[in-house]
């Protein structure tokens, strides 16, 4: 599983970097989807044209014949990642219940 960054207005820390990448390795549990590519955007929201204290986190997951996008906004990185984690989480356990009863 590949995880990648990009930002346009956040300066991605080492910290902050690990911490994600660490976080996103737990999704091997989801192997058997074939969880292929992670692609990590951290940006600042923008209000009124220009950047807010907000941090914005989009997860875009690619699996073998799926694709699905996970974006929060809020104050705190971190609770930010966390709730697009849990939302990552609850999806690709759907997709794989239903996988397993189409088997």
């Amino acid at each position: 599983m590949r995880i990648m960054f990009s930002s346009k207005t956040a300066a991605i820390t080492d910290k902050v970097r690990q911490f994600i990448e660490k976080k996103l390795m737990g999704l091997q549990k989801f192997s058997s989807l074939g969880v292929e590519q992670l692609q990590v955007v951290i940006d600042r929201v923008k209000r009124g044209g220009r950047n807010s204290s907000e941090a914005q986190i989009e997860v875009v997951a690619q699996l073998k014949g799926a694709r699905y996008a996970f974006k929060e906004v809020g104050d705190n990185l971190f609770q930010v990642f966390f709730r697009v984690y849990r939302k990552i989480e609850e999806k690709l356990g759907r997709e794989k219940a239903e996988r397993k009863k189409r088997k």
